[in-house]
């Protein structure tokens, strides 16, 4: 009985193995047909809804050549940009996903955009009447040829608004992305990365309502093509949200 036992575990390694060694010369299964972005809620009985907000189908063309990362980065330092009478510090473009893995974004440092006093940022600590931090939560999907979910990437978009100086303004603090999971199928190398677009006011010198634009760029790659899409979310002090 013993022995079966054995002998059954050992069929089915060799089955695993046998379909992970077919995937990797399966051109249908490494071949990228379609990804989506997905809002995920939650309804009044706590069940996760899902609102598609952006869907692409790829065109299937060959066996072009693998592409490296279309964009190598490197961390910015503190002042990350500037607009007249605005500043955002923390850190312009950080990984969110290396090869399959989330990173520990916590030691990046989240970006604010504050007002400026005499050319320089003002102390965020000098700032007052945050209003509570706003959460929301995505999903990535990417699908093969056959139907499969071949990366599946969740994250956060994470910011505090409202923020006032001398009593005007309208300002952010704390933006971030943060990954929660990202699961991928063999033979898939998965990518995602944040960027500041851009900071903006959308009011007036003298009560300005501060704003950003996030890039965040996904890369999926495999022995037969690399996948580059970039999306981009804007965030402002009065609250506003949009997915781009």
């Amino acid at each position: 009985m013993v022995l079966n036992s054995k002998f059954a575990v050992v069929v089915m390694c060799l089955a695993v193995l046998g379909v992970s060694s077919a995937n990797a010369h399966d051109e249908r299964y490494l071949t990228v047909s379609s990804m989506k972005v997905r809002e995920v809620s939650r309804d009044i009985l706590n069940q996760e809804v899902m609102n598609t907000l952006y869907s692409k189908n790829y065109m299937v063309d060959g066996l072009p050549t693998p592409e490296g990362d279309p964009n190598p980065i490197a961390v910015a330092g503190q002042v990350i940009g500037i607009a007249k009478d605005l500043v955002a510090l923390g850190e312009d473009i950080y990984k969110l996903v290396i090869k399959g893995k989330p990173t520990n974004t916590t030691k990046y440092a989240p970006i604010s955009v504050i007002p400026k006093e005499n050319g320089e940022p003002v102390d965020v600590m000098a700032t007052e009447h945050w209003k509570v931090p706003v959460k929301r939560s995505f999903e990535v999907l990417y699908e093969n040829l056959y139907g499969m979910d071949v990366v599946k990437f969740r994250y956060s978009v994470i910011f505090a608004y409202g923020g006032t100086y001398n009593g005007k303004g309208a300002y952010l603090t704390s933006v971030q992305i943060i990954p929660e999971s990202v699961s991928t199928l063999f033979g898939y190398d998965f990518t995602a990365t944040m960027k500041l677009g851009g900071i903006q006011n959308l009011a007036t010198r003298e009560n300005p309502i501060a704003a950003a634009t996030l890039l965040l760029e996904y890369t999926v790659n495999t022995i037969m093509k690399a996948n580059t899409e970039v999306s981009s979310v804007f965030v402002a002090g009065n609250g506003t949200f949009k997915e781009l």
